[in-house]
């Protein structure tokens, strides 16, 4: 029993490990042709509703990340 707990407390540090690694080392860049990533803001909420209903012929995806 000791065996599993120290092997399964190995494999979630590596994958703890992994996600941070990935989240501080992987590439920023979008796919050419596609618009740059934009950070949401009060300054910039109003260019981004704008955009989003300009293109109401297209489909539109909306996700909201949260680090908590």
């Amino acid at each position: 029993m000791k065996r599993w707990r120290l092997l399964l407390a190995a494999v979630l540090a590596l994958a703890l490990l992994g996600a941070y690694a990935w989240y501080r080392l992987a590439p920023r860049e979008t796919p050419a042709g596609q618009p740059p990533l934009v950070v949401l803001e009060t300054a910039s909420f109003i260019s981004f509703e704008r955009a989003f209903n300009d293109s109401s012929d297209h489909t539109r995806l909306l996700v909201l990340l949260s680090p908590t």
